[in-house]
């Protein structure tokens, strides 16, 4: 039998040998222990599991050097939460996709509730962009999470729609988590950030190799309800999402595009194929979210003043916290003191009982203090 700090040192070493042989590594150890990875020889996984010779020595050359609780310091010092199948924050729906992440490292707040993904053409035409912006804001404006991949094109309007209209969203990278790509996306980054959550598979660093984006599209529609195709060529790595949606038991939708055009003959090709067609945002948005009458705001509780005897600036930081989840940057902001001298409060507080960390990376105050 294993720990769980042992399963979830298992599965930070799983993600970052998958980050160098890919993600059919996951099928090949299903049901394996993860905390066996830890100690067994690799040549034993390799008999036992069809573990190759190159995937066995990359992860006898990543057990000399690994170190969970370094990788954890390290993620801690940026923000940056991460989260297993051992640990009970790990997304439900994720759990339920054939290959889920052995890590999803999020940078931000991973929203709960409904979600909806938005993929399609990196080149799309303006009217799919508008089709994008739109649906994403009719969506975020009804409370569903917009999910996509913060690629050029429809993703980035998808992202912008959900942002317009003030609502949540969610960006899949095939990267480093802390790995800006494209380059030129970084201020959408950081507002998805703050809107969301950024989140992938691969620890600090790892570039965005051509192959980990195919990979990444099955995150995107694990996440979702439902994937929406707004338009796709023939090769796209839209309908690579769609077809991990269908294996995961997710609906799949496109918007019908103009015939013959090339740029919507794979999206077309979904609809022929028996995709839902998405001809009305409204009507979809309102399948998806029924408008509701807006609810009087319950009064907010209001904390208790810190104990007396913290340091200053665990004192600032601790009154900057309520019981609804922070993050360490919205503390930061609350409290008016610097990132770094945020999260080494936060971590005292944490030891001292005062303050938890919720499994989306959010901080909240003790509610029993």
């Amino acid at each position: 039998m294993f720990s769980t700090a042992e399963d979830r040192a298992g599965y930070l070493l799983l993600s970052l040998l998958q980050a160098r042989v890919g993600t059919s590594l996951i099928r090949k150890l299903a049901g394996e222990p993860p905390g066996r990875l830890l100690s067994f020889p690799p040549g034993e996984l390799e008999r036992e599991h069809g573990l190759g010779p190159r995937a066995a020595g990359e992860l006898a050359a990543l057990r000399e050097t690994f170190d969970a609780g370094t990788l954890l310091r390290e993620l801690a010092e940026r923000g940056i939460s991460v989260l297993t199948p051992a640990d009970g924050g790990y997304p439900g729906a994720l759990r339920e996709i054939p290959d889920p992440p052995p890590a999803l490292f999020v940078d931000g707040e991973l929203p709960a509730g409904e979600a909806v993904a938005v993929v399609g053409s990196r080149k799309p035409s303006p009217g799919g962009l508008d089709v994008a912006r739109r649906l994403g804001r009719e969506l975020a404006g009804r409370g569903v999470c917009v999910v996509s991949g913060l690629a050029l094109g429809i993703d980035a309007a998808a992202h912008e729609g959900a942002l317009g209209a003030g609502g949540t969203t969610v960006g899949v990278l095939g990267c480093g988590i802390d790995v800006v790509y494209p380059r030129n996306h970084a201020r959408l980054f950081g507002e998805v950030r703050g809107a969301g959550a950024v989140v992938s598979e691969y620890y600090l660093g790892e570039p965005p190799l051509a192959w980990r984006f195919p990979a990444r599209n099955r995150i995107i529609a694990g996440l979702a309800r439902v994937v929406v195709v707004v338009e796709a060529a023939e090769k796209s790595g839209a309908l690579i999402t769609a077809r991990h949606a269908l294996e995961s038991g997710r609906d799949v939708c496109a918007v019908p595009g103009p015939v013959g055009y090339p740029g919507c003959r794979g999206s077309n090709r979904l609809l022929a194929d028996g995709a839902g067609v998405l001809w009305d945002i409204g009507e979809f948005a309102d399948a998806v979210a029924p408008r509701r009458e807006p609810e009087a705001a319950p009064a907010e509780e209001k904390p208790p003043p810190p104990p007396p005897g913290l340091p200053g600036s665990e004192a600032a930081v601790l009154g900057a916290l309520g019981f609804e989840p922070a993050s360490a940057d919205e503390v930061a902001q609350r409290c008016g003191l610097g990132i770094g001298e945020v999260l080494s409060a936060l971590s005292m507080l944490e030891l001292k009982g005062y303050a938890a960390r919720e499994g989306g990376g959010g901080f909240v105050r003790r509610t029993n203090l």
